[in-house]
C-alpha cells in the first residue's frame, strides 16, 4: 500500500507549523511505501507533482485549522470528495497560487483536478497561537503525542 502524509503549514507561525513538524518528526521511520511530504507551497503545483507520480491508495493531510474548537484539539475524518460550487473553487485556485497555505484549499483545489486517491484522510488540529514565532502554544505541545500517533495510524492498511 502507498502512503503520502502531507504536512500543511507556515513553519515560522507557531501552531501553523504543526503539519510540517509532524511529517519531519515521523518522516525518519518512513518505511514499507510511506512517505512524507512538506505541503509548504502551493496547492496547484502538488496537484501537478501528485498527477506526475505513480498513484497512492491513501493520502493523509495533516495542519492546524482554526475552526473555533478546543485550542488543541483534534479532529480526524475521511475526506467525502464533496467539492464546493465552481466560484468557490475558482477563488480558491486564485488564493493558492498568490501563495496562501490552507489545507482547505490544498484538500479542495486537488480535489477538482481529481488529483486525489479515493481514501483520504484529514488531520485538523486547533491553533492556540498563530503568531510568528516557533514552538507551539501549550496547547499544541500537549497534544503532540496523540496528533503523531494519530497520523503514524493512518499509515497502516
Amino acid at each position: 500500500m502507498r502512503v503520502l502524509v502531507c504536512g500543511v503549514g507556515y513553519r515560522f507561525l507557531r501552531d501553523n507549523a504543526v503539519g510540517v513538524w509532524i511529517i519531519d518528526t515521523l518522516a525518519p521511520q518512513a518505511s514499507n511505501g510511506v512517505e512524507f511530504e512538506d505541503l509548504g507551497y502551493h496547492p496547484v503545483g502538488f496537484t501537478q507533482n501528485l498527477q506526475e507520480r505513480p498513484p497512492y491508495d491513501r493520502i493523509v493531510f495533516v495542519g492546524a485549522v482554526a475552526r473555533e474548537r478546543t485550542p488543541g484539539a483534534v479532529t480526524t475524518y475521511r475526506y467525502d470528495h464533496v467539492l464546493p460550487d465552481v466560484t468557490e473553487i475558482q477563488e480558491r485556485v486564485a488564493d493558492s497560487v498568490t501563495g496562501s497555505i490552507s489545507l482547505d484549499n490544498l484538500v479542495i483545489v486537488a480535489e477538482a483536478f481529481k488529483a486525489l486517491p479515493e481514501d483520504v484522510w484529514v488531520v485538523e488540529i486547533e491553533p492556540a497561537d498563530e503568531t510568528w514565532g516557533d514552538g507551539f502554544s501549550p496547547e499544541i505541545e500537549a497534544g503532540l503525542p496523540k496528533i503523531m500517533e494519530t497520523v503514524w495510524s493512518l499509515t497502516k492498511p
